[in-house]
This record gives C-alpha cells, structure tokens and sequence, in this order.
C-alpha cells in the first residue's frame, strides 16, 4: 500500500457536533477505519469515557490499534457494525450515548492494489472489507449470471447500461475468467457505448466496481440488521445515531429507517435533511463530495 496516501475524515466537525460529545460518554465508532473521527471522538470522551470501536476489516483495525494505542478508556472489535448488540454485551457496556457510521470504502483501502478495489491499479479482484468472508468480487463476476449482475448493477451502481455490460462480462469469462481489477475495468469499458463515455464525468467503470463492492460486502444488508437494532442500543431519551453515506441505496435506507423510528415514536430527526460537506470540505477532500449526513436522537419509551 502507498504510505502517502492518507486519509481524510469525511463531515468530522459535524459528527463531533451531532454526537453531542463530553467527558464520561460511551460512543460507538462502527467504522473505525483509519481513525480520522476515532481520534477525534476520543479526545473530546476524555476523562471518563469511552470509545468502542467497530471494524469488519481486520487489517485497518490493526493500524488503528496501532496508531491509538491501548489505553483503557478505547476498546476494539473485529466486527461488522450490524452486530453492535453483539459487541456491546461482550464489552460489559449497556446502553450507549451515541453510534457514529461512516459508511462506504477508505482511501486507504482503495490505495492497496491488494484488497481490489479500484480500477486505479491492477491487482486480484477480491473487493473484500472482511478478508476472512468466503465471497470475492472474482467469485460475482465470474460466476453469477448475467441477469444478476444486470440487478447488481443497476441496484447498486444505477448503471443505465447494466444489461449490456452484464452480457459482456458473461461473453469474456466463457474465453478466460476475469481475475484482475485491469480486466473488469477493459471489459466494462468496451462495452459502453463511445458516445456515453464522451459524456461521462466518471471513469467509466466506477459504477460497476462499487455496485460489485456493496454486493460482496453485503452493504445494505448490514445496513438494514443495524437498524433493526440501533434504538434498543441507545440510552434514551438522548441517544444519537449519526450516519455518513455516500451512496444512494445507503442513504435511501437511512432516511426510510430513521422514518420509521420517528413514526414508532422512538427517534426524532435532529437533521430534517441530510447535511452536506461544505463548498471548503468539498474542494480540500473531493472525495467528500456525495456525502450525505442524517443524525437522529432516541426517545424516551412510551409508557
């Protein structure tokens, strides 16, 4: 992996903001990564209280490990933010003041050419978070079929050209499987037309690897389980969930969620629409441009 990348936490002043932060707190950081809001959510939990931090990605939790340290007011957790119940009972801690979720891939995983996940290097496709889990991005474009990746694509990476691009990946693995992140991205190249590649902002493989990424990964999936749990997991009243998307489909499921709660009367909306990266933010961290923030609070329950 490149040293010099680093990376740059996305909306940190807002989240700092939103989870209401002070000493003798308990917050969860569900995608501890490489640290950049872990860091900051410490500093301002200090004295008294603590940082439980979540990440489905064994390596990047080692380098956070490595770069906080082991102090006893921060504990880490090899885990998938959907099983917060989970880690919270085996942590010793109850109810928690507050959940931060930045969701999506770092730029530190993008820069490995190892992990897969960008077009931007040649390297095995594998596109995992989890390197443990069995699915590789290898195993979807090689060997779903080309009406599931048609789905995938447009579900995931709202691909107007889905199926044709679907047909072209099937016609090219029945010559050699497609096995390099290089492969994929030539062959989805050449299958749009000249024409929208003109026009396209984009690289014109950036949507099929990230629809092909939240497929491995389960991303909504996930996504949809921490909801399900999320307000049992908050001290209420009080509690914030502050969640960070950068996808469509995410950012969809967080509104639709936090609406339900608002309707079962166990959450209010602190942000009625979701915030977004300042102009500033934006053009110092480009990457920061579609995200999107929604922050909720729990409510007392009734009766």
């Amino acid at each position: 992996m490149d040293p010099s990348v680093a990376h740059v936490p996305v909306m940190l002043g807002e989240a700092l903001e939103h989870l209401r932060l002070e000493p003798g707190k308990v917050i969860v950081d569900g995608t501890g990564g490489a640290g950049g809001h872990a860091g900051a959510l410490l500093d301002r939990l200090r004295p008294g209280g603590r940082l439980i931090v979540l990440d489905r990605d064994l390596e990047a939790l080692e380098r956070l490990k490595a770069r906080i340290g082991r102090p006893g007011d921060v504990r880490y957790f090899y885990a998938n933010f959907c099983d917060l119940d989970q880690v919270l009972a085996q942590a010793g801690e109850g109810q928690i003041h507050g959940v931060l979720l930045d969701l999506g891939v770092s730029s530190l995983q993008l820069a490995d050419p190892d992990r897969g996940f960008s077009f931007d290097r040649a390297g095995r496709l594998d596109m995992r978070f989890d390197r443990a889990a069995a699915l590789t991005a290898e195993d979807v474009v090689n060997r779903w079929p080309a009406e599931r990746l048609a789905e995938v694509f447009r579900r995931y990476g709202d691909q107007p050209f889905a199926r044709r691009i679907a047909a072209a990946i099937a016609a090219a693995r029945q010559r050699r499987p497609i096995r390099t992140t290089d492969e994929l991205a030539e062959v989805v190249t050449r299958a749009l037309p000249p024409a929208h590649r003109r026009r396209e902002r984009l690289h014109p493989a950036t949507r099929v690897f990230q629809a092909v990424r939240i497929a491995v990964n389960d991303e909504l999936g996930s996504l949809e389980r921490f909801f399900d749990k999320v307000f049992d997991c908050l001290i209420s009243p009080g509690g914030r969930v502050v969640v960070i998307a950068f996808h469509s489909g995410e950012d969809r499921i967080v509104k639709n969620r936090l609406r339900e709660a608002v309707r079962a009367g166990r959450a209010r909306l602190v942000t009625a629409k979701p915030l977004a990266p300042t102009p500033a933010e934006v053009q110092a961290n480009p990457r920061s441009r579609s995200a999107r923030m929604r922050v909720a609070e729990a409510l007392a329950a009734a009766g």
